[in-house]
């Protein structure tokens, strides 16, 4: 696939909101901790003065390949790591930069992702049952699935999918991988079909889908992790921009806002404050914004992102 083919087939969702959000000088560093095949990244760069600088980090190696081959024309502003974005201070001590003047983290599984890595993201089509971000860390979901009790399987699927059926879906595939069939994507898609008494058997497989692919990359300890550490990686102003997909990223980031907007964040029934808390940021966006109706008429896949935004106090 030719670079211009996938710049094509996978654009950055919300562009203008990010930028209008993200962006509050054109010099410094910013930071696109989830680059994929560099949309946003492109997007920022193009605000960016001679004196800008962007960090692009992801954990996979062929999406940066792509991104490498887009951001080419400013190759002298723009440095790729594959990398998690929870490894976001460590690679800034390792840049001498002492802090960067914003970070987007856009959270969704990318076109690329779903449509060309071949590592059974996807329900729709039959890969090899992967689901790692990074193949070269961890173990493969094909590899994992075996090893998960019957419980642990209808955990995940509970908490990571808020999956109804969270235990008749989790027999079965506790039954088919403990059997040693479940190796490719469209095998855990039959085995959902069949256990599955849903109308709309589609949902069902997005939510088992996501909450296998969230476990497999550990994502919400991720996300958390980063967010309880910013404080290492933004400069007073600085702009923290996220888009999330589905109730559980979002989640983490409002309680995050919430919290740190705050001087003190003990429990109401004390009668004074003990914790000697004291906000780090303020919000940018009240409630988060969705994509225009312009933007879901060009690509259906950004109708659950919602952006938040907030700035180093």
């Amino acid at each position: 696939m030719s670079a211009t083919a996938t710049e094509t087939l996978h654009a950055p969702v919300m562009v203008d909101e990010v930028l209008a959000e993200l962006m509050t000088t054109t010099d410094g560093w910013y930071v696109d901790g989830t680059a994929g095949t560099g949309g946003h990244a492109a997007a920022i760069l193009g605000q960016l003065s001679a004196r800008g600088r962007l960090l692009g980090l992801d954990l996979d190696p062929k999406a940066l390949e792509i991104a490498r081959r887009r951001l080419a024309p400013s190759a002298e502003r723009v440095v790729l790591r594959q990398a998690s974005y929870e490894q976001l201070p460590a690679i800034l001590a390792e840049l001498q930069v002492n802090q960067c003047q914003g970070l987007l983290l856009d959270l969704g599984l990318s076109s690329f992702s779903l449509e060309g890595s071949g590592r059974g993201f996807s329900f729709r089509v039959d890969e090899p049952l992967d689901m790692r971000y990074d193949p070269g860390r961890g173990r493969p979901l094909a590899q994992v699935l075996p090893a998960l009790s019957f419980n642990e399987l209808a955990d995940i699927l509970t908490r990571y999918g808020e999956e109804r059926q969270a235990g008749r879906i989790a027999g079965a595939i506790h039954r088919d991988a403990s059997a040693g069939l479940l190796t490719t994507s469209g095998a855990l898609a039959a085995t959902v079909r069949a256990a599955s008494t849903a109308r709309q058997v589609t949902k069902t497989l997005a939510r088992v889908f996501q909450a296998l692919r969230i476990h497999i990359n550990d994502e919400l300890h991720a996300l958390g992790s980063t967010l309880d550490r910013l404080g290492e990686s933004l400069s007073t102003g600085a702009r923290l921009v996220v888009i999330s997909y589905h109730s559980l990223e979002d989640r983490l980031v409002k309680q995050f806002i919430a919290r740190e907007s705050k001087d003190c964040i003990c429990p109401p029934e004390l009668p004074a404050c003990v914790c000697d808390h004291k906000a780090t940021f303020r919000p940018v966006t009240r409630k988060p914004l969705t994509p225009s109706p312009v933007e879901l008429a060009r690509n259906s896949r950004s109708r659950s992102a919602k952006l938040r935004a907030a700035e180093r106090v």
